[in-house]
């Protein structure tokens, strides 16, 4: 007879200290917050090194991010299979530790090797990626459920929800560490000639790796190690394809479920775990648009917090990194997870929500709410765009002189200030028109006595500028480009245009200087040449030519076209900056409301569906089943991978597009779980 427990005489599990403790010191490393992860310090940082250090684009930096979190989100299965088949999940979780730590090393590595050439860095810092996806994946379907294997079922099944709550809060925790201190190891420490310090940002969470480690081993003698169900997962797999096979051969019976056709071969306890098992995993085919939105924060939402000011008021020489937004997840998370029974639980049934599937419908919904929220700053962020519709065409001139210029023509009548611009707006147009221009130069402009006469030309939807400036001691009114390119990049950088005086017979070097980030542009530039728009970061810069200041703190914002209009007068050059199509420099803390939704879909998924997938499923199962939810991951990220490839040029369009799918995903989880029977 078995012996009779209840939950007033079984203790809560010393060792579940030693887990938990494991996962506090461990994730460190977790930079994304899940309560399954072992690779999430990379997240932000990882993606700001792709492209800062190993000089990859915004696109190619997300597809390889994603691609590696695929591939860290597959090795599950295998880790899953090896755990409940072969070595147990304590074996599985060491050894595979190791692996972890040596590819954390080989990355810390990479971001030494300065001294090599770029090809050489790409390809030490994939291996290690490829290392730590290896390691990482084969632990995570084991430790969460090594920890419920330390409770007996049912009997401390609220024990076990407590634990639950411990172990996600030892997540955030560790979380929240790493994502205030990575971003400040990367930006604020200055290290091998670099003014970033990677290989402290990689190197310090390899360490605590180690250290979780150590921890991991001290609990060995308290730990309850189940033995392995050998060819446990083997067996599932091989029922499921005998059962199809029988039901494509043989006639189905009405109200027989089609895994019962395999009751010739499997035993009944058999075919009842794979019933078990099935009927998850049918729920698990909403999971990966929840993973896709919940990954996008460490990417897109990292890139886009680039295009804002971190700055504090009060605070000299301190500001929010954009990869440090992450702290607000990790701080509100582990707060949330804390107070779930006292806030989130009481508040979902209030309004009738009590079941898990339901509970994880709310978290689908928060997560489609935050991304409308990133769809509005992303828009506000890119500001005014120019959109010249068919049958219009305009054309700006520039005024190079220092005095006044009165344009005469058929249709403009004008007097155009020193050194300032004026813009034309021109209907009715048909792919190209000309129209004759008179330029006369007001008095002041000295030795220049010859007003010019001469065509502009109009373009049907296309903006054209002009430079009306002096060669040889002769006005000329001098076209700057075949036609403006107007376009954003999604990138949101801004872009600068520079015209000189005509005077400047020969090519000269122009550097735009920015001293704070240790960033320079070289434009060269003559009078004959035309002059399109160059993308920069934004940021204030120090105009130099012939190692002179022109102009000090030139201030881009991101998304605006500048155009910078200099003037030589007797050996001093005078500047002006103009300003079109203008973006909105936003504080980085105009991101937190779509990080509060988030956050909310994070903790209410994460927990729900922790607590569904153990509770649910079969105990010799357990870690498969794990591994199938995190495989829904990479499910998610080759979807981010897919639409990134698409190209979609408005980032805003890319969110709202990310929102409408998490909707019908929601609709599709509402219509299954109304069919869903709970084990438990």
């Amino acid at each position: 007879m078995e012996p009779f427990y209840s939950e007033t005489n079984l203790k809560f599990p010393r060792s579940i200290w030693f887990i938990t403790g494991t996962e506090l010191c461990e994730r460190y490393n977790y930079f994304g917050l899940r309560n399954d992860s072992h690779f999430y310090f990379l997240k932000a940082v990882l993606v700001l090194y792709l492209t800062t250090i190993l000089n990859y684009s915004g696109d190619s930096s997300t597809v390889i991010y994603h691609s590696f979190i695929v591939l860290t989100f597959i090795m599950p299965f295998f880790g899953a299979t090896l755990s409940d088949s072969y070595w147990g999940k304590f074996k599985t979780i060491l050894r595979f530790s190791i692996v972890y730590i040596v590819g954390n090393t080989i990355l810390t590595a990479a971001s030494l090797a300065s001294m090599f050439s770029l090809d050489f860095q790409r390809w030490i810092a994939i291996m290690g990626l490829i290392l730590v996806a290896s390691g990482t994946g084969g632990i995570k379907p084991c430790m969460f459920t090594f920890g419920g294997d330390q409770f007996i079922m049912p009997e401390q099944q609220n024990q076990f929800l407590i634990y639950t709550k411990m172990y996600l809060s030892a997540v955030q925790i560790g979380g929240l560490v790493a994502s205030f201190l990575s971003p400040e190891f990367r930006k604020n420490v200055h290290c091998f000639g670099r003014n970033s310090c990677y290989p402290l940002a990689f190197g310090v969470p390899s360490v605590l790796m180690l250290i979780a480690l150590m921890i991991f081993l001290l609990g060995s003698n308290k730990y309850k190690k189940r033995k392995p169900d050998f060819g446990g997962v083997q067996k599932t797999f091989a029922c499921i394809f005998y059962a199809l096979r029988k039901t494509i051969t043989k006639t189905s019976l009405k109200n027989t479920h089609w895994l019962d056709h395999a009751k010739s071969k499997y035993s009944e306890a058999q075919i009842s775990d794979t019933k078990k098992v099935t009927k998850i995993l049918l729920i698990y085919i909403t999971y990966p648009m929840f993973w896709a939105l919940y990954e996008l924060q460490g990417s897109r939402w990292v890139l886009q917090a680039t295009l804002m000011d971190g700055r504090i008021n009060g605070i000299n020489n301190w500001e929010i990194k954009p990869d440090q937004m992450h702290t607000i997840v990790p701080l509100c998370s582990a707060v949330l997870y804390l107070t779930y029974d006292h806030v989130l639980n009481p508040a979902m049934k209030k309004i009738g929500i009590e079941q898990p599937l339901l509970k994880i419908v709310i978290s689908y919904f928060s997560a489609a709410l935050a991304f409308m929220f990133a769809a509005y700053i992303q828009f506000k962020i890119f500001g005014e765009s120019t959109v010249i519709s068919a049958g219009e065409g305009r054309v700006i001139i520039y005024n190079g002189f220092d005095c006044n210029v009165r344009i005469n023509s058929p249709s403009q009548h004008n007097t155009l200030e020193p050194l300032d611009m004026i813009e034309f707006q021109y209907e009715g147009i048909s792919n190209e028109m000309y129209e004759n221009f008179k330029l006369n130069l007001d008095s002041s402009c000295g030795t220049l006595v010859d007003d010019i006469e001469t065509y502009v030309t109009i373009k049907e939807g296309k903006s054209i500028s002009y430079h009306f400036t002096r060669l040889e001691n002769k006005a000329i009114l001098r076209r700057a480009s075949q036609q403006d390119n107007l376009f954003k990049s999604k990138s949101g950088k801004p872009s600068l245009r520079i015209f000189v005086d005509g005077d400047m017979a020969k090519t000269e070097l122009f550097v735009l200087t920015n001293t704070k980030e240790y960033i320079s542009y070289r434009y060269n530039i003559s009078s004959a040449s035309l002059t399109n728009f160059k993308q920069v970061l934004h940021g204030k810069y120090d105009l130099i030519h012939n190692g002179v200041v022109i102009q000090a703190d030139l201030n881009f914002i991101p998304t605006t076209f500048y155009t910078l209009l200099i003037h030589t007068n007797n050996q001093r050059m005078d500047s002006k900056l103009f300003a079109t199509d203008v973006g909105n420099y936003m504080h980085i803390l105009w991101q937190t409301p779509q990080f509060i939704c988030i956050l909310i879909g994070e903790v209410i998924f994460l927990k729900t569906s922790a607590e569904f997938s153990f509770l649910e499923a079969p105990p010799n199962l357990v870690t498969f089943v794990s591994a199938c939810s995190l495989i829904t991951n990479s499910v998610g990220n080759l979807l981010i991978v897919f639409i990134s490839t698409l190209s979609l040029e408005n980032l805003v369009h890319e969110y709202i597009l990310y929102s409408c799918m998490m909707i019908v995903n929601m609709a599709v989880l509402i219509y299954l779980s109304s069919n869903y029977v709970y084990s438990t």
